[in-house]
């Protein structure tokens, strides 16, 4: 274990302008998305690269357990958009008389509908939302050269604004629970990565993780309710 953590902390230097161009990447592909499953895979890589840039600030065995605490709350969120796409799905059948009758190749019909409107879902609005995306990013890096933040590398704190930024557009511009908690979720990821440079233990690392827990917890339970 030890040697895996100097490992980290030797690389983690050379990862940090890396790791920022694939948060641009991540954060674009959770705002720009429609579909559940883009976005807890955005998700995904949101949290593996905050703990990459977390590795510049505080002890790698502390990463370690915000890693861990992003893969339960993308799993979570995983089975979340799973199970709602389940409910719609139910009751699409349930609320039509012909679909039963159209099943020639085992495959529901109501399935095959609703294919190409799910996948084109991501590009509805995607102008809009890639304007908000590109507003984010010149504000971003406004903010980090007129007002850098104390104790963090120049790379980590342009990350910092880059989540709060695109974490209010995403909060701002969802129409489901699952779009705001998403939200909430990427702008407590960017207080995190601050907040961890001003007090970098374990404890403060269990209390944000319990608030990501919570908001978990409330945006199944609110998606889950609305799909059913």
């Amino acid at each position: 274990m030890g040697t895996f953590l100097e490992w980290v902390e030797r690389i983690s230097v050379l990862a940090a302008p890396p790791a920022v161009g694939g948060l641009i990447v991540a954060l674009g592909l959770v705002l720009v998305a429609r579909r559940w499953l883009f976005q807890v895979v955005g998700m995904a890589v949101v949290y593996f690269v905050v703990g990459i840039l977390h590795t510049q600030i505080i002890r790698p065995e502390v990463v370690l357990v915000k890693l861990l605490i992003g893969a339960v709350v993308c799993l979570a969120l995983g089975a979340t958009g799973q199970a709602a796409a389940g409910l719609v799905t139910r009751g699409d059948r349930g609320g039509g008389g012909n679909i039963e009758r159209e099943t020639e190749e085992g495959v529901p019909p109501s399935r095959r509908r609703d294919l190409l409107p799910r996948l084109s879902r991501w590009s509805d609005d995607a102008p809009l939302r890639a304007l908000a995306l590109a507003a984010a990013l010149l504000a971003a890096y406004a903010g980090s050269l007129r007002f850098p933040l104390p104790q963090v590398p120049p790379l980590v704190g342009l990350a910092c604004y880059l989540l709060g930024m695109v974490g209010l557009f995403l909060a701002g511009m969802a129409e489901e629970p699952l779009g705001a908690g998403l939200g909430l979720l990427v702008f407590l990821n960017g207080f995190d990565l601050f907040f961890g440079a001003l007090e970098p233990s374990l404890v403060v690392a269990g209390l944000l993780g319990l608030v990501q827990f919570l908001i978990t917890l409330a945006v199944a339970y609110l998606t889950l309710a609305r799909a059913g």
